[in-house]
């Protein structure tokens, strides 16, 4: 289930009891404000949405977004969730240089943060 600009600030914003919600909500709000940085932004360019609607949807399984969460996800889910979004920064970041332009997002760092 996707996600806009709105949702995804204030998820992040909200206290959610797991680990792992809380890598997953810093990874997908890292992800956003690198593509607001780098392109026409989150709402106009489909490709990191797409990559991340199994993370959105796998988030939303820890509680309604809009209020703190105490729900869990296992870091086996997250690690799954966050593959299609590897994937996509990889073939971003070689088409865009087809083009002329640049994509980069550090998948671990943000996990990390």
């Amino acid at each position: 289930m996707n996600m806009n600009q709105g949702d995804i600030q204030t998820a992040a914003s909200n206290r959610h009891d797991c680990p792992n919600v809380r890598k997953g909500f810093r990874l997908l709000h890292s992800l956003l404000m690198a593509v607001n940085s780098q392109s026409d932004g989150w709402a106009y360019w489909s490709a990191p949405s797409k990559a991340a609607d199994k993370l959105m949807t796998l988030l939303r399984t820890a509680g309604n977004i809009w209020y703190d969460t105490s729900g869990t996800i296992t870091a086996s889910e997250l690690k799954s969730a966050i593959s299609p979004i590897r994937r996509m920064v990889t073939l971003q970041t070689e088409k865009q240089k087809q083009y002329g332009n640049t994509f980069v997002f550090d998948v671990d760092a943000a996990l990390s943060n």
